[in-house]
């Protein structure tokens, strides 16, 4: 950049040059001597980036009953929008979601008032955007959560507050990989007060494949906007590679 009669460039190193400009010369525009990185604009980055993902279409590997293999097309854009578009009956929402949560079936007011969990507000991970996987791991790295029966390791995340333009129902998916387990789910307001507790949280087991390890798996209905955070711990000490995966939506099933 010009800075009265000199120009000032920091070279590959992180080292700083004062070059004196000539009377009436102006600063140069081309790389410093020596530095023979590419630099591109935004724009230039982004067509390069886009001309990529044309050249090299993502894509499904399929393997047929019969063993032949075939590929298809995976568009991120397209799928994501039928996702968006499709807009499942009353009836084959609700069928197969358990727990449901809403305002009828809150725990005792007095639970609601009680000493639960304002204590491990540093322990909750985000996982704010529908559509979009959040993952857990070794549910040991937090802190354990207390219980009349012991301790037990727990994972701690929040969906924040429904957005503003909400059908009334948000359908979260917990994934579950490793080892089987039994878990409970607590449901907290923005307060970190319990409303909902599932003791023993329904899990369907979903066998391994060619294309996933298996995992059990939770589908939990929310119909109260007051619910913001999740507790999920576990009846029994996980291994290693235990790991929880968190997917939501609204007014939408968030796995299609």
């Amino acid at each position: 950049m010009a800075d009265g009669s000199y120009y000032t460039w920091v070279d590959a190193q992180g080292r700083i040059h004062n070059v004196p400009l000539k009377p009436g010369e102006e600063a140069p525009v081309a790389q410093p001597p020596g530095d023979d990185n590419d630099y591109q604009t935004e724009e230039e980055v982004q067509e390069r980036l886009r001309q990529y993902d044309e050249d090299n279409p993502a894509f499904y590997v399929v393997v047929e009953p019969d063993g032949r293999v075939r590929t298809e097309t995976y568009d991120a854009e397209a799928e994501q929008k039928a996702a968006t578009e499709t807009v499942l009956s009353d009836d084959q929402v609700i069928v197969g979601w358990d727990p449901m949560l809403a305002p009828p079936f809150r725990v005792d007011e007095q639970m609601t008032q009680g000493a639960c969990c304002e204590a491990f507000a540093d322990q909750f991970v985000e996982a704010p955007k529908q559509f979009k996987s959040v993952q857990l791991f070794d549910p040991v790295r937090y802190r354990s959560f207390p219980t009349s029966q012991g301790n037990h390791t727990a994972w701690y995340f929040e969906l924040g507050k429904a957005p503003k333009s909400t059908s009334g129902r948000r359908f979260l998916v917990l994934r579950l990989r490793g080892a089987p387990v039994e878990a409970s789910l607590i449901s907290l307001d923005s307060s970190y007060k319990p409303l909902y507790y599932s003791r023993r949280l329904p899990l369907d087991t979903i066998p391994e494949s060619w294309h996933s390890v298996g995992y059990q798996e939770a589908r939990v209905l929310v119909e109260d906007k007051d619910v913001e955070r999740f507790i999920l711990y576990l009846d029994m000490k996980p291994a290693e590679d235990m790991s929880l995966e968190i997917r939501w939506a609204d007014g939408y099933a968030p796995f299609q």
